[in-house]
């Protein structure tokens, strides 16, 4: 039972049927009969309807309902990650990636950038590299670029005095995760999960 209404009437019978040929050799007089018939017909199968439709509207109101449930869930459970991200980030326990890349063990060697979990400070989740094509963290030395695709590359060339950055172009290149949307940023504004 749905909306109140346990058993819904039956459509009404459709009139007899009639061969389109035959339709030339009437007058118009039966013409306007089988009209008025249908018609009939038609109105009755639409008051016969009404109950269906609108438990049909009261179906689609409850999974509305619903679906704007899930969605105040989700935005509440964005909320809360990103801020334990900027909690996290406030505490330490995610450091910037210039002061990850200064510590070893942090993040395994071989981890390709493009698997690092990393967080804008604000909590937005982002990867490193373009979202067309993520992972490569460039590095320069102010005049030359160098590209490192895993943690243990880019550690080393930090180690080198190597900065993240293009030459001229200070900071990490990175992503929303999830979109197209890219943008440079200071590397002291990105902080990365261990492990």
């Amino acid at each position: 039972m749905i909306g109140g209404v346990t058993e819904l009437p039956p459509l009404p019978d459709l009139p007899p049927a009639f061969d389109a040929g035959s339709l030339a050799g009437l007058g118009d007089d039966l013409l306007d009969a089988l009209l008025a018939e249908l018609g009939a017909g038609e109105r009755a199968t639409v008051v016969a309807m009404a109950p269906h439709q609108a438990q049909l509207r009261e179906l689609r109101a409850r999974t509305g309902q619903i679906a704007t449930e899930r969605r105040r869930r989700e935005r509440a459970a964005h909320i809360a990650a990103r801020a334990a991200v900027r909690e996290q980030a406030r505490s330490g326990e995610m450091p910037t990636v210039v002061d990850a890349l200064g510590s070893a063990g942090f993040i395994a060697d071989e981890q390709p950038l493009s698997e690092v979990a990393a967080f804008l400070k604000s909590g937005g989740e982002v990867r490193f590299g373009y979202a067309t094509r993520p992972g490569p963290v460039s590095f320069t030395d102010g005049r030359q670029l160098r590209n490192a695709r895993t943690w243990g590359e880019a550690r080393q060339l930090f180690a080198d005095g190597w900065e993240p950055g293009s030459p001229g172009v200070p900071g990490v290149r990175v992503h929303l995760v999830g979109t197209r949307v890219e943008r440079v940023v200071d590397a002291a504004e990105v902080v990365v999960r261990p492990g």
